[in-house]
């Protein structure tokens, strides 16, 4: 078998009230995928971040990563991932190189998966066949006070979630303090995280986990920038709230030291991210080999989401998965399928790869 074919998909929607979280705005929802081709008619597909970076990921993979893919044998994907991580060393390891190498490498385990019958998370060895997800919400919105966050949580309460996130670290700090305590006050005593997405300085991040710990958040996503670990270290150690983090700190070699110095209690990678599901997974057991937990990240589309999922139930040290719930029809509407909770639980398709079937209306709807 030889992949024959390598084709970027750009997707982008605007949602009527553009979100915000702990660092920036997100005007849209920018979704790259990766379809790949091979002459014995199976297919892939993969999927890179792509937040603000389309046009970067298509040329990345035209230009740097499908001449080491062309006419090689899909089925070798470390040989592959090695071949596309090396051979970019000098402008890659982080930002839009690492997120085309996730996409590709995403699509390779979806081959391997149909050739060999088997839905991914069971080639990566399952440990469990369901994750509990946990409401990833709580985003900034005109018009959205203290009431109108109350009742976005006293709603996912509804829905059937017993865990949830909200954002911090993009208002007044103060302001963020009263958000903190009203989500608490409407979910009693339901599990709550806050993420603050790299967005403060160590003073800021130390008294939001006093804060934390008064309020008894679950865990304390993404302090501050990843630029500063000995600060990330420093807070780590002087809280009794968990510090979550940091998928925006790429591939084993940048977590490995957020791991053994305990930066981090727990550890949150994405594979659209990180180098996809096979660096995903290699994290994971790094992870595991410090006593960390996991908690895959997931905030795209459809196609993320199965992934993230996939790997995470490949790992012991999984228990959540985060389950990103604004407006976005990349998640809801660009596959046949749709991964939904159920009992409270999440679970992958049993079909084979990531049991995916895309929806090409949607894609013809949303295409750049």
């Amino acid at each position: 078998m030889k992949i024959t074919e390598i084709n970027p998909i750009k997707l982008k929607f605007f949602p009527k009230n553009p979100p915000r979280d702990g660092l920036a705005g997100i005007p849209s929802r920018d979704v790259f995928l990766v379809q790949i081709k091979t002459d014995e008619g199976v297919e892939g597909i993969g999927e890179g971040f792509a937040l603000g970076c389309l046009d970067s990921l298509e040329t990345i993979t035209n230009e740097t990563l499908k001449p080491h893919l062309i006419g090689k044998n899909p089925l070798m994907i470390q040989q592959l991932w090695d071949a596309m991580y090396q051979n970019t060393s000098r402008y890659g390891r982080r930002g839009v190189t690492m997120a085309a190498i996730s996409a590709v490498d995403i699509a390779l385990w979806d081959i391997l998966g149909k050739v060999s019958g088997q839905p991914v998370y069971k080639l990566l060895g399952a440990a469990r066949e369901s994750l509990e997800p946990y409401a990833s919400a709580g985003y900034y919105m005109d018009g959205k006070g203290l009431t109108e966050l109350q009742e976005e949580f006293t709603g996912y309460l509804d829905m059937g979630f017993k865990t949830m996130k909200m954002k911090v670290g993009g208002a007044p700090f103060n302001e963020d303090v009263e958000r903190v305590r009203a989500v608490r006050k409407a979910v009693g005593d339901a599990d709550f995280g806050i993420d603050a997405n790299n967005a403060w300085d160590y003073p800021t991040a130390l008294k939001m986990a006093r804060i934390c710990e008064e309020e008894n958040v679950l865990f304390f996503e993404e302090p501050m920038s990843t630029d500063f670990m000995q600060d990330c270290i420093r807070l780590a150690h002087s809280t009794d709230v968990p510090i979550a983090g940091y998928e925006t700190n790429l591939t084993r070699f940048g977590m490995r030291d957020f791991i053994v110095n305990d930066a981090v209690d727990i550890v949150q990678v994405d594979a659209i991210w990180s180098g996809g599901i096979s660096e995903a997974k290699r994290v994971g057991e790094l992870a595991a080999a410090w006593g960390k937990s996991v908690i895959p990240h997931f905030s795209a589309s459809m196609v993320s989401l199965a992934a993230n999922l996939s790997f995470g139930l490949s790992l012991s040290n999984t228990r959540y998965m985060e389950y990103t719930l604004d407006e976005n029809p990349l998640r809801t509407e660009l596959c046949q399928q749709g991964i939904v909770m159920k009992d409270g639980m999440v679970t992958v398709f049993e079909e084979p790869g990531l049991g995916l079937s895309l929806n090409w209306d949607t894609i013809g709807k949303y295409r750049v």
